[in-house]
């Protein structure tokens, strides 16, 4: 399965794109708001689990790789988690790549395809509190902020609230 839009292509991750996943979750800067840092064997776990093949029936997330089609670079990774009820929505974009509007041209085209091609009528996005760019994307890709846990989610000892923005289609 691959998807395009005007400026992209999406396809699902292989094992050639571990060093691609490994940056994105080795770089402070795409980290800042996410989590803390993970010991590589917890990334290459991560990175297992989503690379079978996808379908509506997979319970092991969907995870696409991101490339800039007049490039042909990668820019990060989008995609979702699917409990056959609801889609959790997550994406990760290398640093040189921030506030080009690729975050939200490629959630669009995941949400666009799970809603047309499987059927998925419920998303979802958890988001830390302060990572204003990530609240804009989810905005402008038609979710809205409807629940906030206070304090429950650590990054270097502070703790954050986790917003969280749903979509039904």
């Amino acid at each position: 399965m691959t998807l395009f839009t005007q400026r992209l292509s999406m396809y699902q991750m292989e094992e050639s794109d571990w060093p691609l996943f490994l940056a994105l979750h080795r770089d402070p800067q795409v980290l800042k708001y996410c989590f803390d840092m993970p010991m590589e064997s917890l990334i290459r776990n991560r990175f297992e689990v989503r690379l079978p093949k996808w379908n509506t029936k997979s319970r092991h997330p969907l995870c696409l790789l991101i490339i800039n089609n007049k490039t042909k670079q990668p820019v990060g990774v989008t995609g979702f988690a699917y409990d056959g009820e609801t889609a959790e929505l997550g994406y990760l974009l290398l640093p040189e790549y921030f506030n080009k509007g690729y975050a939200t041209e490629s959630l669009r085209a995941v949400i666009d395809w799970a809603w047309k091609e499987c059927g998925i009528r419920q998303f979802k996005a958890v988001v830390t509190r302060g990572n204003v760019g990530s609240e804009k994307v989810l905005s402008k890709c038609g979710l809205t902020h409807t629940d906030t846990l206070f304090k429950v989610h650590t990054i270097g000892e502070k703790l954050y609230d986790d917003l969280i923005y749903t979509l039904k289609v």
